[in-house]
């Protein structure tokens, strides 16, 4: 199950679509997009881009929202939010 995440950075939209893509196409059913803080509009600009231009036959799963508290550089604990979106077959 782990390996079914894509964890969305800072590199460009295209990696991160060739990789659900590379993982889907290498006969998995599902792959879960996850993103924190500001890279959420990245995510689902990700899973918009496959679904509508890439892989018509994947459909959206769960989608699932929250807030993960995570500890700063400083060690202070501050809370960030996040997204996790499921494209499956």
């Amino acid at each position: 199950m782990e390996n079914d995440f894509v964890f969305v950075g800072q590199k460009p939209i295209m990696s991160y679509v060739l990789a659900v893509l590379t993982h889907v196409n290498s006969g998995h059913d599902h792959v879960f997009i996850k993103a924190r803080g500001s890279m959420i509009s990245k995510a689902v600009d990700i899973s918009q881009i496959i679904k509508r231009k890439f892989s018509k036959d994947l459909k959206l799963g769960n989608v699932e929202i929250g807030t993960e508290e995570l500890a700063g550089e400083d060690n202070k604990k501050r809370n960030v939010s996040f997204i996790s979106i499921e494209l499956k077959r």
